[in-house]
């Protein structure tokens, strides 16, 4: 192995020569030494290796939940969607609400209506905020 693709190793692994040592077993005067004369030992060579083909499948699986990420479906903000209420907060004007998908969010609501438990249809309109979509009756149950 050359010893400048050694320390570019070394170097995408965030890792010095005195930690290399002690990974390899020897002292960092050694490792110094080994590089710098251009004489690795095959224990080095192959704690490179290793730790190259590691860089390289962590490099792998982050394209691959890029790709994820990129694929899966973002709510669209004219989207309907189910909730359920699960908090009354201290502003009796307010309801946070639960989606199946386990994502949270508030609306606001008149004092006394919707209970916890409430199911409701609400639709995004900034950031957190849902606004209430559909007919409901005194109680906040869906008509």
């Amino acid at each position: 192995m050359d010893t400048m693709r050694g320390k570019a190793i070394l170097k995408e692994a965030c890792m010095n020569y005195t930690e290399f040592g002690k990974l390899v077993g020897v002292k960092p005067i050694t490792v110094r030494l080994a590089f710098s004369q251009k004489r690795l030992s095959k224990k080095m060579v192959s704690t490179l290796e290793s730790m190259e083909s590691e860089i390289i499948r962590k490099e792998e699986d982050e394209e691959i939940t890029e790709l994820i990420a990129s694929v899966s479906e973002v709510p669209v903000l004219d989207d309907v969607r189910t909730a359920k209420v699960y908090l009354l907060p201290k502003n009796p004007y307010l309801r946070f609400i639960e989606f199946s998908d386990g994502t949270h969010g508030k609306f606001r609501a008149k004092p006394g209506r919707f209970a916890l438990g409430s199911v409701v249809k609400v639709k995004r309109e900034s950031g957190d905020m849902y606004s209430l979509e559909g007919n409901y009756d005194r109680k906040g149950r869906l008509i």
